[in-house]
């Protein structure tokens, strides 16, 4: 990798979590593009944008569910897989509306956590602290 793309993305770390969430949702929209470029998926019919805003917004809802885990994926990967799965079968770019008016809560509720890097989690295990059982 490029010295200033790792650069970028290792400032996400020193972010707080509000931009973190933002600049991942970004990374995670694009990710997905292709999938709106291919004929035959689900998203070939479907506007970028709305499916863009959307992944802003889950991942702003993620960010606190993340750092609240203290660093476990098991609730972001089990909101992600109900995202995918049976609980929203039928997801319409329309959904977008409600996600980003969840973000919008989400961020309210957590706003002091969100906007400061106190209790921030930034690795997917950390480390046990000193006189705790790793």
């Amino acid at each position: 990798m490029k010295e200033s793309a790792r650069s970028q993305l290792l400032a996400i770390d020193k972010a707080a979590p509000i931009w973190a969430g933002l600049i991942l949702g970004a990374l995670w929209g694009f990710w997905h593009l292709p999938a709106f470029l291919l004929s035959g998926t689900p998203q070939s019919a479907w506007s970028f944008t709305p499916f863009f805003l959307g992944s802003v917004s889950i991942s702003v809802i993620v960010t606190p569910l993340f750092n609240s885990s203290r660093g476990s994926i098991l609730l972001p990967a089990l909101f992600h897989f109900q995202l995918n799965n049976p609980v929203w079968p039928d997801a319409q770019p329309y959904d977008t509306l409600f996600f980003v008016a969840a973000a919008v809560l989400v961020v309210w509720l957590n706003r002091r956590a969100m906007f400061s890097r106190k209790g921030v989690v930034t690795e997917i295990v950390p480390k046990a602290e000193s006189g705790e059982m790793a």
